[in-house]
């Protein structure tokens, strides 16, 4: 019945590798357009074809590397897409990026006139940072492993196009740099505690929930939680027509073991009792619940009147076995119940099946106690 819920941390290292797997194809995409606008800006400013149709080639590498992530993330969902997995595209298109970049400014001459391609380069470069430092913020050693290539070259070309001028470069370098450290910081931070929350959030809805279908001191499902199950058994039932038990259990004068012996020495009666329960009904749909004060009710799926005889039995010869003291009863020095069996029948509602339950039940105690008693 619980959820089991992941900590903090592993939500945060889940929901991080969930973000840079979204973050790689928005910059896939991102990558596209880049490309279609580079191939636009080339098409205005120059009327050499070959040359034009050399940077297509050029910028192969990329669309193949993008064509192949799209594979994986079409055959691999996302969460089977491993970080290795993820390096490795973001370390192909990165690559495919710089030789991209460096073949073209490498034929500027022949294409542009001027610094013109300097220019288009470190637009393009400054583009493809903010890409990158969107796309991975979540993860500074993989963002840095994005950006820092990318603004390494674009220092490495201007200094190498204008040599007299190292101070405008450098500048922009550490200006960058410094932007972009500080931001991934800022964002990363508002992430981490939105995340946090979240898995508090669920925390404390998970808490609620049990609260509300969970006894408080047996810790077996309480009454709201069996009407629920039972409901739900009842439509099974009638749509399978597969049988379905129900013992309804009441604890042998329970009332002078709390009168004589306390409330406290009742309470830890009870919870001994949850735990017999808990161990009688030990398949994945038998449900035992507290059903109010001393009652108790076992649900059993499945199960015909002879599987549930075997089961009240077994649970009368395991409470003799647990020795729970009862000094006040009149039937054994030790706590006793009594049970009243029943099958669920055919256009039998829920109340019903209760009545029929507690009629057998209240044959039991009438007959003698620690006994069950069948339809």
């Amino acid at each position: 019945m619980d959820l089991v819920l992941p900590s903090s941390e592993m939500q945060l290292k889940k929901e991080c590798h969930l973000y840079l797997i979204k973050g790689g194809k928005w910059a896939a995409l991102m990558s596209v357009f880049i490309l279609v606008a580079m191939l636009a800006n080339i098409a205005f400013q120059t009327s050499k074809v070959l040359l034009a149709s050399n940077i297509i080639l050029y910028m192969l590498p990329i669309l193949l590397t993008i064509f192949a992530a799209g594979v994986v993330v079409r055959v691999y969902s996302t969460h089977e897409i491993s970080n290795k997995a993820f390096l490795t595209y973001l370390f192909a298109l990165e690559f495919s990026w710089l030789f991209l970049i460096w073949m073209i400014f490498d034929s500027s001459e022949d294409i542009f006139a001027g610094n013109a391609a300097l220019a288009g380069v470190e637009s393009i470069v400054d583009v493809l940072v903010l890409t990158f430092a969107i796309a991975l913020f979540c993860d500074r050693k993989i963002m840095l492993m994005g950006v820092l290539p990318l603004m390494l070259l674009s220092f490495f070309l201007r200094v190498t196009e204008i040599p007299d001028n190292y101070f405008f470069p450098l500048t922009k370098f550490l200006c960058f740099f410094a932007i972009i450290v500080s931001g991934q910081r800022v964002l990363y931070t508002w992430f981490e505690k939105a995340i946090v929350r979240d898995v508090e959030k669920q925390h404390l809805l998970k808490h609620f929930r049990r609260m509300a279908l969970v006894d408080g001191l047996t810790n077996i499902s309480n009454r709201r939680h069996f009407d629920e199950i039972l409901s739900q058994e009842i439509r099974a039932a009638e749509r399978n027509n597969h049988p379905l038990c129900l013992i309804l259990i009441d604890v042998d004068f329970f009332k002078r073991l709390n009168d004589s012996l306390g409330h406290q020495v009742g309470d830890d009666c009870l919870v001994a009792l949850a735990k017999v329960l808990t161990g009688v009904a030990n398949r994945p749909r038998d449900l035992a619940a507290r059903y109010g004060g001393e009652e108790f009710v076992i649900l059993l799926p499945d199960t015909d009147l002879d599987g549930s005889l075997k089961i009240a039995e077994k649970l009368k010869m395991l409470l003799a076995k647990a020795k729970i003291s009862h000094p006040d009863s009149e039937v054994s020095q030790f706590v006793t119940v009594s049970q009243g069996v029943c099958q669920w029948k055919a256009e039998m509602g829920q109340e019903q099946l209760m009545e029929s339950a507690d009629k057998l039940l209240y044959k039991a105690k009438s007959s003698g106690r620690n006994q069950y008693m069948l339809e």
